[in-house]
């Protein structure tokens, strides 16, 4: 591709571009491929050195070079100069933003895949993952082709599975994957966008035709520094719809007028509250479903979902209400969600032979943590023989936000019979001092076990639980992995507690 084609509509501070000693034309540059990492550079590659938090690629440009590149993007003009790329024959391109510079390179590279899809995108701290996947059921319940999906646990090309690395790919990741489902016929996208992906302009230049918010509750505050940050980066999805989108957010929740307001795109609200244009009423939570009736437009039908707890409820209203705007009819949506399947890692039930049940979830928030051990004791209460103990297996993310640590470790004791504290993903930290982090919440004079290695800890909840017991193991949910220092070790709670039971 040319180079005045990647870079059309990028903002360009200054090109500095010689051959041979003479200046080039911008047109007859010919680029093989776009790469922001140079270990990935090879012969005539354009390279885009971005500014991250804990690392600068300005400092492996001439890396980049020396393995090919024949341009260099930046936006430190002062990093190399114009001298070092008139004797390489590199053409030197500088911008004001390099991270936006890639998300709008990227585009052109990929011949704009977007043109051709509908992306939905659903930000908030909890519920993500199961909204896209509920969303993506419920347009396939009634769409001929294939429905895309990007997200935590996976991505997805109708049912074709895709690793996934990160919530939301790097710009150019993302439009390679976009340009795959739009040649495998997709035409319409749910995904997952984080709130690194918003500050690092991850998703720049996209044209979403929907944002759909969940919630906001404290999390990444180690990367944002505040929940005022925090809020200001999931609102950039909404600040950046147009007049032609739909901004579909929870009323519910404190945040959800808030990150609206200025948004151009028509707003479309879901709740519990009836004021809400998409709420539910006569709410049923029950053991193995949810039931509840929607009112919509004052028209009103009946919902049963096996999704089980209150926080279900609003994950299938914010899909509910995305299919609704997008023309799915309700027949459609009533049996779709009556036959979906749990997402893996969320609220996922494991029944053992000595009558106990194990619970795995990605909770690793306050909020979630809560919401999780509510649903368990308002399920418990419903069982045919009431009674029971809540257990509780958990721990948190090393080099991550240390201020959550307490607060999980108060609710965990607050709501929880037996609490176990272990490791997570303890990185570079001392797992005993995240565990002593938590233990500082936990109300006074509660007993609490300590076992840093998560195998053990599981085994010896499954030890301490009986007949009626719910063993809730939070935080990693879907993970295969454990990171501990600098190494990723795989580890399953999943596996490990089947595992168990196999041996019973």
């Amino acid at each position: 591709m040319h180079l005045s084609e990647l870079l059309n509509n990028v903002g360009v501070i200054k090109i500095f571009q010689t051959q041979f000693g003479k200046m080039a034309v911008t047109h007859d540059v010919v680029i093989n491929k776009v790469e922001y990492d140079s270990r990935s550079v090879s012969r005539s590659d354009m390279f885009i050195a971005l500014c991250g938090k804990n690392s600068d690629g300005h400092k492996f440009i001439q890396d980049a070079i020396a393995n090919g590149a024949k341009a260099v993007v930046l936006e430190d003009d002062t990093a190399l100069p114009d001298s070092f790329f008139m004797h390489t024959g590199v053409v030197k391109i500088v911008v004001g933003n390099s991270r936006k510079a890639l998300a709008l390179i990227s585009a052109n590279y990929c011949k704009h895949p977007t043109d051709k899809l509908k992306i939905i995108g659903v930000t908030g701290t909890n519920g993500k993952t199961t909204t896209t996947h509920i969303i993506k059921s419920l347009f396939e319940a009634e769409q001929n082709n294939k429905i895309g999906l990007i997200g935590t646990i996976e991505n997805k090309i109708g049912d074709e599975v895709i690793p996934s690395q990160l919530t939301t790919p790097e710009s150019l990741e993302l439009q390679k994957m976009f340009l795959k489902m739009a040649e495998a016929g997709c035409d319409r996208v749910a995904m997952e966008v984080s709130s690194h992906a918003l500050h690092q302009n991850r998703v720049y230049g996209i044209n979403f035709a929907a944002g759909v918010f969940t919630n906001l509750t404290q999390d990444h505050l180690d990367y944002h520094g505040s929940m005022e940050e925090y809020f200001k980066a999931k609102k950039i999805l909404f600040d950046n719809l147009n007049e032609n989108a739909f901004a579909i957010t929870n009323l519910d929740d404190e945040y959800g007028l808030k990150i609206v307001e200025s948004s151009r795109a028509k707003r479309i609200t879901y709740g519990t509250d009836q004021r809400a244009d998409v709420s539910a009423e006569n709410i049923e939570l029950l053991p193995a479903s949810t039931k509840f009736k929607v009112n919509y437009s004052g028209d009103k039908f009946d919902i049963e979902s096996p999704l089980v707890g209150k926080f279900n409820v609003y994950n299938i209203l914010a899909a509910i209400s995305t299919a609704l705007v997008f023309d799915i009819k309700i027949s459609s949506i009533q049996h779709s969600l009556a036959t979906l399947q749990p997402v893996r890692g969320r609220f996922e039930n494991i029944v053992s032979p000595k009558g106990w049940r194990a619970i795995i979830d990605y909770a690793h928030t306050p909020d979630a943590l809560m919401k999780c051990l509510l649903a368990i004791r308002d399920l418990m209460s419903k069982q045919k023989a009431p009674g029971g103990k809540i257990i509780i297996v958990f721990g948190a993310g090393g080099d991550r936000d240390k201020t959550k640590r307490p607060i999980m470790g108060k609710i965990a004791s607050e709501l929880s019979d037996v609490v176990i504290l272990t490791s997570d993903n303890p990185r570079s930290e001392d797992p005993y001092k995240i565990i002593a982090d938590i233990a500082e919440g936990v109300k006074h004079n509660f007993g609490f076990l300590q076992e840093v290695d998560r195998r053990n800890a599981i085994k010896k909840a499954t030890e301490l639980a009986t007949n009626g017991d719910v063993i809730l193991i939070a935080g990693k949910g879907h993970e295969d992995y454990q990171i501990i220092g600098n190494q990723k070790i795989h580890f399953s709670d999943r596996e490990v507690v089947e595992q168990i039971i196999r041996q019973m």
